[in-house]
């Protein structure tokens, strides 16, 4: 009698968790595997010091930086995002490769005040202090009035500086490429002669490798 009611005891147990609804997992909130999250930080405090020799009626141009817009830091913010703007204009990376970089908004001002530089504009970047080491190749990335993207091949001189003239002032990303580990020079495919625009509006600029 006592073996019936454990034997009715356990299939009314069994009923009853075999009733039990069962929850799917939640994954509303999982990534597609195509869209790449932001990697890439560019702290201000952390962008190179830039500054020119450039005068206005006979006063030092001075070059003051602040953070990116949000509009700009979308467009730069994982290493493929920084990768397909230099593939753009011909440099091509090897594949798996990723970034360093640095970069800020920069501005001029004379005294404290804002100015409006037109035309080219030298400037040279102070490198000291970053990851970004003297005859290290790097890659100019220069956001210009118009919203498209300019690229310089340059490279950290004997000074820890990386000199380049730029169309104006605005947002400036400075990155080089990295391989197993190891600071790589991409290969450059010259521009056709007459040149698409591309959906990361990346104008095309000749190297200046400096080497």
């Amino acid at each position: 009698m006592n073996m019936k009611k454990l034997a009715g005891a356990f299939l009314a147990a069994t009923m009853l968790f075999g009733a039990a609804p069962v929850f799917a997992a939640d994954d509303s909130s999982s990534t597609p595997s195509d869209v790449e999250k932001p990697t890439l930080d560019y702290p201000v405090a952390g962008a190179p010091d830039a500054t020119t020799d450039l005068t206005v009626d006979g006063e030092k141009v001075d070059i003051v930086k602040d953070a990116l817009d949000e509009e700009t830091l979308k467009e730069v913010d994982t290493d493929k995002k920084v990768l397909d703007i230099l593939a753009d204009v011909g440099y091509k990376a090897p594949a798996g490769a990723t970034v360093v970089v640095v970069g800020a908004d920069y501005d001029a001002k004379v005294d404290g005040e804002d100015i409006d530089l037109k035309g080219k504009v030298e400037l040279a970047f102070d490198m000291t202090g970053t990851e970004f080491k003297a005859g290290e190749p790097v890659y100019v990335l220069h956001k210009m009035a118009n919203g498209e993207w300019e690229v310089i091949a340059s490279y950290v001189n004997s000074k820890g500086e990386v000199v380049v003239e730029l169309n104006g002032l605005s947002p400036v990303v400075i990155a080089k490429v990295m391989s197993n580990g190891e600071v790589v020079k991409v290969d450059y495919t010259a521009p056709a002669a007459a040149a698409t625009t591309t959906k990361t509006n990346t104008t095309k600029k000749s190297p200046n490798t400096g080497f």
